[in-house]
């Protein structure tokens, strides 16, 4: 596929970091972390990458109106709504269920960057997409230009986001002697971890003498089933990389793991404390939805190795800024489990 246009946001490339001390938390030797919650655009979080693309798109069809899917806590619904202000375009968020109170902070941001929110009455995510495609073509019967963006923008113009993030951090891994790494991302929607598939397997950066690089690929998912995520990311990234050479060089194997625990956005007490302790001994910020699950997965199910692990943190300051800020309540969706 032919890139789309890039409308350049974030500040890259983020940083590479060594994390002995999170290391020693997590009970891992050779811990890296790769800061995608810098990525330097209003918050930040790794769904910037993703924005760049799909908005970039969105320009190019000189589209009016984003009509996106995401819950009430997604950070890149209101990350796409605040990008969305900036270049003038209208944005409508379905949104599963109703409106929540407490309004969480993610919500209450796009809110303020304009967007229009629209919410199913259903619990059921999946029922967002069904309700924003049909608004989209009620939108097209007006005259308008919708942009339709499934829940975490996980198609495949989003995935070139994540497709040049592989080769941001393949130099970063040469310029510190890493040749041999099991990366672990958290995985959602799949759109992100599709990229990162496309970019280690395909040659996006024209360059195929780079030293070789084995590769370990692990999405930790905390949203949904593996089985029901496999099949789609693998078509993405290959949809993605199509057109171009494969890289002789990237020995790259991947895998889904499951995460969900007690499911989506629901965690227990012991969850929180983990989280409490990574984020005091660390000074980085972990949400409870996505890094929080993954870095437990990380700690506690991750075969023993020798080899560098690499974590990719993906941000989620708002979804922190509301569990730490309402005492006892650290979430609208917490649901303590007995």
């Amino acid at each position: 596929m032919i890139a789309p246009p890039r409308l350049p946001l974030a500040a890259l490339p983020t940083p590479l970091q060594h994390r002995p001390d999170l290391g020693a938390a997590l009970g891992r030797k050779a811990l890296w972390v790769k800061r995608d919650d810098l990525t330097g655009y209003s918050w930040g979080g790794n769904k910037v990458r993703t924005i760049e693309y799909l908005l970039g798109d969105a320009e190019a069809q000189a589209c009016d109106t984003v009509v996106l899917c995401g819950g009430p806590t997604s950070n890149f619904a209101a990350l796409m709504a605040a990008a969305c202000a900036a270049r003038g375009l209208a944005t409508i968020q379905v949104s599963y269920g109703t409106e929540p109170d407490p309004k969480p902070a993610a919500l209450a941001a796009g809110e303020a960057a304009g967007a229009a929110i629209r919410y199913t009455g259903s619990p059921d995510r999946a029922r967002m997409e069904d309700v924003a495609d049909a608004l989209a073509e009620t939108l097209r019967g007006q005259g308008r230009r919708p942009y339709p963006v499934p829940r975490g923008g996980a198609t495949v113009v989003g995935a070139f986001g994540y497709a040049h993030a592989a080769g941001e951090v393949r130099r970063q891994l040469r310029q510190v002697g890493v040749d041999a790494v099991t990366l672990v991302i958290p995985v959602g929607s799949g759109g992100s971890i599709a990229g990162l598939l496309a970019g280690f397997l395909f040659n996006f950066e024209g360059d195929e003498k780079e030293t070789p690089l084995d590769l370990e690929l692990i999405g930790v998912s905390v949203s949904r089933p593996p089985e029901e995520l496999r099949e789609g990311i693998d078509a993405k990234a290959r949809a993605c990389g199509a057109g171009r050479s494969r890289l002789a060089n990237v020995n790259c194997r991947w895998e889904l793991v499951d995460a969900r625990g007690a499911g989506f956005n629901h965690y227990d007490s012991d969850d929180a404390a983990f989280v409490d302790d990574i984020m005091r001994c660390s000074g980085l910020l972990i949400d409870t939805t996505y890094n929080g699950k993954a870095l437990r997965w990380l700690c506690d199910l991750l075969p023993e190795t020798n080899r560098p692990i690499l974590y990719w943190h993906t941000g989620g300051s708002l979804a922190v800024a509301d569990r730490l800020g309402t005492p006892g309540h650290p979430s609208p969706d917490h649901k303590e489990i007995k």
